[in-house]
């Protein structure tokens, strides 16, 4: 039976910014996310990670630069909500690759709140599987949720 493992931090920050037409300012536009707080319920698989795959001593965060958006209508709209893909490129340790995130956004008068997700590779961003006796196999695909 595969189980899935979930690391989840609370350390992502970030801004998107538009102008005046609609256009993702890209130099403005990243979200952080600390990978270096990254827990799982499996200690030993989070340090192995934090150590070898993603190096985090060196590399505490991955970054998200976004440079534009799909399906995303202008003006913003103030009520409802709105599916769309946001395209930039995906930093981790000092492997950049370009990505796309599927996301959903809810807007209420003034607020704005998303859930974006995506699935790379370990291969992709040249980090080692883990690879410890006590996990039987490793998936190559990573998928990452943020809730902004």
């Amino acid at each position: 039976m595969l189980s899935e493992a979930i690391g989840e931090t609370s350390d992502v920050t970030g801004t998107i910014i538009f102008n005046e037409n609609g256009s993702v300012l890209s130099k403005a536009s990243v979200l952080t996310v600390g990978v270096d707080g990254l827990t799982s319920d499996e200690s030993r698989e989070d340090g192995f990670l934090r150590r070898s795959s993603i190096q985090t001593s060196r590399f505490p965060d991955a970054t998200f630069s976004i440079n534009g958006t799909e399906g995303l209508d202008w003006p913003l709209p103030s009520e409802g909500s709105v599916s769309f893909t946001l395209l930039g490129n995906m930093t981790i340790r000092d492997v950049s690759k370009p990505v796309t995130l599927d996301a959903e956004a809810q807007f209420t008068g003034d607020s704005i709140t998303a859930t974006a997700s995506t699935i790379i590779t370990f291969d992709q961003f040249e980090m080692s599987k883990p690879s410890l006796a006590f996990i039987l196999s490793v998936e190559g695909e990573i998928r990452l949720e943020l809730d902004i």
